[in-house]
Parts: structure tokens; sequence; C-alpha cells
């Protein structure tokens, strides 16, 4: 038999060795990459969803996983949660809307079953209501007396849904036109009528969702604050020419022809129409007389607070110019407050963000670096909120009882970003995240508190709740990965190559383990970046 000691000196000698041993095993392609077998390094951190009263937020428990939330939850369940203490209970009853959702004439039980066990749903202004769409129709359900109705029962597809800020309506697209729905009665009413596979209304096409809009983001209609008008676009394809596509996975091809303009070839030509939600003749922005329309870009749109005027940006196919333009809701003639441009591009940007004295906040990059600048209502410049050598990432909001603006920014680190707050006369600027990384905010109401995404080189997206002076109220999901423990990872490297023109370009060297430097190794270079979508950060 072995003695003690020797058993303790053994077990001693495992235990000290363990992390080392773990720590030798090297990547291979089927931890990164294969279906079953490859070792989650990241995880799938948490994403609050702030709710109207600033102290709640929504999100998504996963039965223990990377959720962050406490209380009587079980695996999938949305949780309302105390964003200061972390207490979490059920945003709604499952079994009720279940029940309601079923009792729907051709809603089986195991689809509403799936309905009620969603993580992520589109509220009203409210957050009363939930707007569902599922098996090419619309439903609605009320999270105050836990009934349902089905707002649409149409076998044409339903998309782009949205309600209108007062609740009281739904707009949508279906066969390339405009519809808006009561959410009481049901009744639904046509907005236009004109069109096809080739004219689309209030929905985008390719080229705009993917290079314009964002990816992904296929909304072309915007309702007024006061919920009586929609803003949208229509895009005419006709000029555009198909490509084809060839779908190989099915036992038979399946031939796309898809509208896809290669460089040089004609852009979809676009208008920008005002309509009632009761209905009525659409009223045509006039941009014939400001724009060619072969040469023109609307990128973005939006409105003024009371409603009266739709805020639109307009630019040339090359973008070199942006207009920002307003246009009478009633008429469609419009006027432009002022325009920004360049040698080389200028970047599409957010609406203007109105403030309540009528000022409104844009930002620019005409001295060179994307900044904050503050206007009168008639585009006359006030004064520039930021400035120096680095840029603003995006602009989270404005306290206007305290005085602060929020962003996230560069100030701090050209490939790392931070949230910050300062005056709206550009001073008392302070950075609100401390750890070093990448930094993301989402604020609530009141601005008050923030939610903090934040990863660095070595560590995956952890997620923190930060008061508006930027101290840590408390970690929401510290998201720890011990797999990273166990693998001997290369050493990264970051530093700077002076270009031609002495510009210090921003760089990142990942050696392999056991880096020797008196060894020859391949040399493998990958970027896929562009203007703020840095591979290096």
């Amino acid at each position: 038999m072995r003695p003690k000691h020797l058993l303790a000196a053994t077990l001693l000698l495992f235990v000290s060795l363990a992390p080392a041993l773990a720590q030798q095993k090297l990547l291979t392609i089927d931890d990164i990459y294969d279906p079953a077998r490859r070792v989650d390094f990241s995880g799938f951190p948490a994403t609050p969803r702030w709710l109207k009263d600033g102290e709640h937020f929504l999100l998504a428990n996963r039965g223990g996983g990377g959720g962050g939330a406490r209380g009587r939850a079980g695996g999938g369940q949305l949780m309302k949660v105390n964003a200061r203490t972390g207490e979490a209970v059920p945003f709604l009853d499952s079994a009720k809307m279940q029940a309601a959702l079923a009792a729907l004439p051709g809603m089986s039980a195991d689809e509403a079953r799936g309905l009620a066990s969603q993580t992520n749903y589109q509220l009203n202004k409210d957050e009363t209501e939930i707007l569902l769409n599922h098996a090419n129709d619309l439903f609605v359900y009320d999270l105050n007396t836990n009934k349902a109705a089905r707002l649409t029962n149409n076998p044409g597809d339903e998309e782009n849904e949205n309600f209108s800020p007062d609740g009281r309506m739904v707009s949508f697209v279906r066969g390339n036109n405009l519809y808006v729905v009561d959410v009481a009665t049901q009744k639904e009413r046509q907005l236009t009528t004109d069109g096809s596979p080739k004219l689309i209304n209030g929905r985008l096409d390719w080229v705009y969702q993917e290079e314009l809009y964002g990816r992904g983001n296929f909304d072309g209609a915007w309702w007024s604050p006061d919920s009586t008008k929609i803003a949208f676009l229509q895009l005419d394809e006709s000029p555009v020419p198909g490509f084809v596509v060839v779908d190989h996975i099915p036992p038979g091809q399946v031939i796309e022809d898809t509208p896809y303009p290669k460089a040089g070839d004609p852009n979809p030509v676009v208008k920008l129409g005002i309509v009632d939600a009761a209905g009525g003749d659409v009223r045509w922005v006039d941009l014939d007389s400001k724009y060619k329309p072969e040469d023109r870009l609307v990128v973005r749109v939006s409105w003024t607070p009371d409603g009266r005027r739709v805020v639109y940006e307009a630019q040339n196919r090359v973008q070199s110019w942006l207009d920002l333009n307003t246009a009478s809701a009633q008429d469609g003639k419009s006027a432009t407050l002022f325009r920004d441009t360049t040698k080389a591009w200028v970047e599409v940007i957010d609406p203007p963000f109105f403030l309540k004295d009528g000022t409104f906040l844009f930002q620019s990059e005409r001295d060179g670096w994307r900044h904050i600048y503050r206007y009168s209502a008639d585009g006359k410049l006030i004064n520039q909120v930021t400035r120096g050598d680095w840029e603003v990432h995006s602009l989270e909001g404005v306290d206007e009882r305290g005085g602060f603006v929020y962003f996230v920014g560069t100030e701090h680190d050209p490939i790392g970003t931070h949230v910050y707050r300062l005056k709206l006369d550009g001073s008392g600027l302070k950075r609100l995240t401390d750890t070093e990384g990448t930094h993301s905010a989402s604020f609530n109401s009141n601005f008050t508190l923030f939610v903090d995404r934040s990863s660095d080189i070595n560590t995956p997206t952890q997620v923190r709740l930060v008061d508006a002076d930027g101290k840590v109220v408390r970690a929401i999901d510290e998201n720890k990965r011990p797999a990273l423990a166990e693998y001997k990872l290369g050493k990264v490297e970051f530093l700077r190559v002076p270009t031609r023109d002495g510009f210090q370009m921003e760089a990142m060297i990942i050696r392999p383990p056991d880096f020797d430097p008196s060894k020859k190794y391949p040399v493998m270079s990958f970027t896929y970046s562009g203007p703020h979508a840095p591979q290096v950060r």
C-alpha cells in the first residue's frame, strides 16, 4: 500500500502540473471550425434591452448560460431585470400568451408555444403590446389583457412591419405596396397601388440595404411622430441589370435572377414620398428639381419632432457631397440646410438629433475627423461640440436636463473605443470607461445608467452596468471562458507601420506559440477592413 505522504505528494504534484499541462494544448482547425467539436471561446454575452422606465431591462435567461439574469427563470425565458440589483421576474406569462394565440383560428398549439417562448419581441412604444410576424401574417398580443388578435389574413408576405408611435396602427409592405392596419379593428388600408416586382414602395432593395442603410435593414418607411403620416422611399429597379445566381444545393438547380448593379451599372431610381396613414394621394418630395434621377441617393430619412417636415439626406453617386434637407409634409417642397463636401468621400451618418429648444446635433467629417456639431433649426452652425485628432463613432444621446452629450469615440485609443460625456458647449470631456479595450454603450431613457459591453485582445465580451459618472454598479455577465486557459495561444503584438505620406498605420501581429526569432515561418496576411470597420482593434 502506498504511504500516505507519498500519495499526498503525488496528488500535490498532479494538481500543480494540471494547469501547466492544460495550457499545452495547441489550437486545431477542428477546435475552431468543426460544427460538432468546435470549442466555445467567445460565449454568448448578455444583450440587455432597456425598458422605458430606465430601471429595468429585458434579458433572455438561457438556463445558466450567458444570460446573467437571476430569479425564477427557466431556460430560454425572457426576463424583466432590475438593472441595479439583478433581480429578475418573467416579463410575460408565456402560458397565457400561448393560450391566447392557440385560440385564434388556424393557429396550432405548437405554433402558439413557439411564439410564446421567444426571447426577442417587437413592442409598441408603451411596452403593452407585442407584434408578431408568423406564417406570412401579422398578430398582436396585449400584455395587459392577455388577448391576441390576428391583424392580417392574406396569402401574400407581410414585411417590414412596425407599430405607429401611438401604437394604434401597424405599417407593413405587401407585394411592394405600403399598407397600414388598425390594431383595434384589424381593418387595413392600402396606401400605395403601383408596387410591382420592379417598383418597390416602403422597402429597400439590395443596394440600399447593403451599401447605405446597413446590411439586413430593409426598412424603407418612417412614421411621423404624431402617427398621422408615413414617409417612404420608392425604388425603381427597371434600369438595374440582373445578375444570375445558381443555387446548387437542391437536387434540381434553382436559377435566381437578382437586380444587382456592378460598378458603373445603373442604380435604382429613388423617389421620396409622403402619405397620410388615413389614405389619400402620395405627395412626392421635389427631388427632380434638385438632383438628377440617375445620380442621386437618398441615404437617410427622419422627421422633425413636430411632424411638419421630413428630414432627408441626399448624395451624389460617388458620395463626394451630402445635403441635409427638409421637406414640407403637406406639399413636398424642400430646402437644403447645408452641404458637406470633400475631395474624397462623405460618409453616411445618422439623422439629426433634435433638442427641445429646436437646435440639433449632426455628425460630420468636415475637419478630417468625425465630430459632433450643433446647429440652429435653420441650419446655421452654433458650435463644434467635439474636436481633436480622433473620431466620434456614435452619438448615444443627450441629457438635456444635465446638459451632457454622451458618445462613443477614440479619443483615448485609435484602435479601442470608449464611452464619453461632455457639455453641449464642448467643455468638460470625461471618459466613462476605464478598462483598456473596445467599449460600446446602451443608455437608459434618463441617462443615469448605461450597459457597457467591452472586450480586449485576450478577453471575450463582458457586460457591466455603469452609472453616468463612470462608476461600475455591477457585473451583468462576466462571460468567463474556461477553455481559453486550456490552450497555448500565440502572443499578440500591436505596432504601427509608417506609410509613404508619414501616417502611422495600425497593425497587429499574432506570432505562433513558442515563437523562435531565429527561425523562418510561413505568414498569412488577412484584412477585410474599411472606414470605421478596422481589423486591428
